[in-house]
């Protein structure tokens, strides 16, 4: 019971930390590109 409960929880916790990332990352990319718009 208690090896599932932690799956379940780390499970979690690697779905939030990557949801961050990627957001973050989509984040950068957006500004770089407009700092390469920006200096065409």
């Amino acid at each position: 019971m208690m090896f599932w409960l932690r799956s379940i929880i780390i499970a979690c916790f690697s779905l939030t930390a990557l949801s961050l990332f990627l957001y973050q990352g989509t984040e950068i990319i957006h500004a770089i590109s407009d700092f390469f718009h920006k200096k065409n």
